[in-house]
């Protein structure tokens, strides 16, 4: 390659992000959407403590739900809104017992067997949030 063709490279920039917008047709582009349709909306990294469906269908709450509400790093829970209100009530109790704000997710788009997330503001990056 030439000094003048190397030159011409390292001059091209970047789209404008009026350019960026354009190519998008004004929509922002959905970060880790993939992931987020696993956790009910949420990035995983910000998951404190999550149960499958069949988990939440069970009749007693998981002491370890009842324990990351309490966490101060919790700031909602989500619940997935295709399971069944005589499942989820006990959790969506439970929520308002200890003062943490829920959310009934509906969304077709989402995958995987997550029935309720303990979501945090922030990444807190909880090796294992199964239980």
């Amino acid at each position: 390659m030439t000094t003048d063709r190397a030159n011409e490279i390292g001059t091209l920039s970047p789209k404008s992000r009026l350019e960026q917008a354009l190519s998008l047709g004004g929509r922002v582009p959905e970060l880790k959407k993939e992931e987020r349709m696993l956790y009910l909306g949420e990035l995983r990294e910000r998951v404190i403590r999550k149960l499958s469906k069949k988990q939440v269908a069970n009749p007693s709450i998981f002491p370890e739900i009842k324990e990351a509400l309490k966490d101060k790093r919790t700031i909602k829970m989500l619940i997935n809104g295709d399971l069944s209100y005589k499942f989820t009530d006990k959790y969506i109790k439970l929520a308002k017992e200890v003062g943490k704000p829920f959310t009934i997710i509906h969304n077709s788009e989402l995958k995987g067997d997550t029935g309720l997330a303990v979501i945090s503001d922030q990444a807190i990056d909880i090796t294992n949030i199964d239980i």
